[in-house]
């Protein structure tokens, strides 16, 4: 009876297993922090060319998000001040857009929200590279490339755990 049950078990265990394996395939190539951030070169709204790779010696936060996210939405004036008290210590924001469709919109909500950081529209393999499921998605990258920080949603303690991690990594040296 208990040699009965153990095998119950282990292949309720076995299925569990399998299901979650089919359901989440994904899950290990999602980048690693301190891993190197997937490189990109991508043109802005403003029409310059971004590579990511070129920013190497600064701190850099991507940021993954849409204009019909609220917590995006919530995350800008953020940003934007985040990036006003840091970029002369040798940082950058860059503003990822996961929206589909009429560039027009996101060209109106930077210029409604007055974001001043270059903003891309990410294609859908760059996000997949960077694992995001959710956004907004930031991600702190050093000044060597290698990602430090993966944050998942936005809130004001979020806020400043990334100015503590910026200024921690801006005061590294490489």
């Amino acid at each position: 009876m208990a040699k009965k049950h153990n095998d119950l078990l282990h292949l309720r265990i076995g299925w569990v297993l399998l299901i979650f394996f089919l359901l989440f395939p994904n899950c290990s190539k999602k980048p690693v922090e301190s891993s190197l951030a997937p490189d990109f070169s991508l043109k802005t709204l403003r029409d310059e060319q971004i590579t990511l790779s070129s920013l190497r010696g600064k701190v850099v936060l991507l940021d993954f998000w849409a204009t019909w996210c609220g917590p995006c939405k919530e995350s800008i004036p953020h940003l934007i001040q985040i990036r006003k008290d840091f970029q002369a210590k040798g940082f950058e924001v860059i503003g990822l857009s996961m929206d589909r469709g009429d560039e027009r919109i996101v060209r109106n909500f930077i210029n409604t929200m007055d974001i001043p950081y270059p903003v891309l529209i990410a294609p859908d393999d760059l996000a997949k590279k960077y694992g995001v499921t959710g956004l907004p998605t930031t991600f702190l990258i050093d000044r060597e490339g290698k990602i430090r920080e993966k944050i998942v949603g936005f809130n004001v303690s979020i806020a400043q755990k990334m100015v503590a991690k910026i200024s921690q990594l801006l005061s590294e040296t490489p």
